[in-house]
């Protein structure tokens, strides 16, 4: 290895170690360079790094990828603080989302969007309505608290995001999604197939899930959230 190639390869693993530092300034942390970081990480190794780095190199890379999709994320889905509308009665989501999108609000549900277990949202009772933000537009939306720790930095316990019904997701849309023997969970759409989809998290320490596609398997994409205060 020359002297130069050394000096790129630690400037790639400074800047690297230091955009990781400090994640929640997002000072430095525009798409385009983001972008160029992920994709020039194993340009900037010589041939022996590389091979002798693939592993690391490629974990890092991903790092990288996860936290472009992230400030991507943040900026389209800033956290608001919510309103909310008693509900004019009690009723199950599936009976409630009509009426509450005529009054330009989503249901509330008790139950939370996991990273882990969760139970059938259709039947659950909605006593209070959360008020939607003019910008999100028309369209059949459901709301719900996110349980678990498996989307952090972008969701956390406090959060309460609104589902969009019906909407055809695109990869890397935030989805709820139905898994087997785990319910409905919030992820991001990491692939899709004719067959399957990939379900991954911002938390690294939780491996992405991957699920057939069928019909009723994925519940909406995820177009705003909002923060509890208590």
């Amino acid at each position: 290895m020359t002297p130069s190639d050394r000096a790129l390869d630690a400037l790639i693993r400074i800047v690297g170690a230091e955009l990781e530092r400090i994640d929640d300034a997002l000072e430095y942390q525009d798409d385009a360079f983001l972008t160029w970081l992920a994709q020039d990480l194993r340009a900037g190794l010589t041939r022996h790094e590389r091979a002798r780095d693939e592993d690391a190199a490629t974990r890092f890379a991903e790092r990288m990828q996860r936290r472009l999709l992230l400030v991507r994320a943040e900026r389209r889905m800033p956290r608001r603080a919510p309103r909310y509308r008693e509900a004019p009665f009690v009723a199950t989501m599936s009976q409630a989302v009509t009426f509450a999108k005529a009054s330009k609000c989503a249901p509330l549900l008790g139950l939370s969007a996991a990273a882990g277990s969760g139970r059938d949202l259709w039947d659950e009772p909605s006593e209070t309505w959360l008020v939607l933000p003019d910008d999100l537009g028309v369209g059949a939306h459901v709301a719900m608290g996110v349980s678990g720790d498996s989307m952090q930095p972008l969701l956390t316990p406090r959060d309460v995001i609104v589902v969009k019904l019906g909407a055809t997701p695109v990869v890397n849309d935030l989805v709820v999604a139905r898994v087997p023997d785990a319910g409905f969970v919030v992820k991001r759409l990491a692939s899709m197939t004719a067959r399957h989809l990939e379900l991954a998290s911002f938390n690294e320490a939780y491996p992405p899930i991957k699920v057939e596609r069928e019909r009723g398997t994925m519940l909406g994409t995820v177009v705003a959230r909002f923060s509890r205060q208590t």
